[in-house]
């Protein structure tokens, strides 16, 4: 074979490898797409609600209506999605309850959409479970530390005025304080409380919210 023949052989062989490499992408990028859950496949809280029990946690997510978030489905279909439901998760431990909630749910959790969180005032009494609620949201990277933090005494009662509101407890403390004159006073992170634990071994003063005859207010 002489050297045309070989560099041409040589060009054929660079090229074949270069296909293979580009095919072989081009399988595991479709195999990616293909892994991934889309967005008609999460479930997305816009509050999480945390208490202490005798059996140790409750959580109750207060779930987007998935036709909010995709623009699909616009009559609603009335399952773990629909706009006025809230899923409520009863375990010794928060982990347990994640577990819970994969075993039952047919929704990936997605908690990057989260406006508020509200504890229990049962939760906050109790240092050693409040510790563990922190470090289980603290690992939490999906969730935002923009969320606002809140207190009440009965989680279940404010969720129960979520039809009243017309729509998520979390969207509307939000509006709470973006419409609220003058901005009297100033609305609680989840950084900030993050903030105030790590550096101080204590937490800040949370707002209260109660439930009234015109929905939800803030005290």
């Amino acid at each position: 074979m002489n050297a045309k023949k070989l560099y041409v052989s040589a060009l054929e062989g660079v090229g074949r490898y270069a296909a293979g490499m580009l095919a072989a992408a081009g399988c595991l990028f479709l195999l990616a797409g293909c892994g991934g859950v889309g967005p008609e496949e999460r479930a997305y809280p816009l509050t999480i609600f945390i208490d202490a029990v005798p059996e140790g946690y409750q959580v109750i997510y207060d779930m987007a209506d998935l036709s909010e978030m995709t623009g699909q489905n616009k009559q609603g279909d009335g399952g773990e999605n629909g706009g006025d439901t809230g899923t409520v998760y009863t375990a010794g431990t928060l982990d347990e309850i994640l577990k819970i909630y994969d075993k039952s749910s047919q929704y990936e959790l997605d908690t990057g959409h989260v406006k508020a969180i509200v504890f229990g005032s049962g939760l906050l009494e109790q240092e050693d479970k409040m510790k563990e609620v922190l470090r289980w949201l603290e690992a939490d990277r999906d969730l935002g530390r923009n969320a606002l933090i809140f207190q009440t005494e009965q989680p279940s009662a404010i969720m129960e005025k979520r039809a009243e509101l017309g729509d998520s407890v979390g969207v509307f403390l939000t509006g709470m304080y973006e419409n609220r004159e003058g901005r009297a006073r100033k609305e609680l992170t989840l950084d900030d409380v993050f903030y105030r634990w790590n550096n101080y071994g204590e937490l800040p003063e949370i707002p209260r919210i109660l439930p009234s005859e015109k929905g939800l207010i803030l005290v």
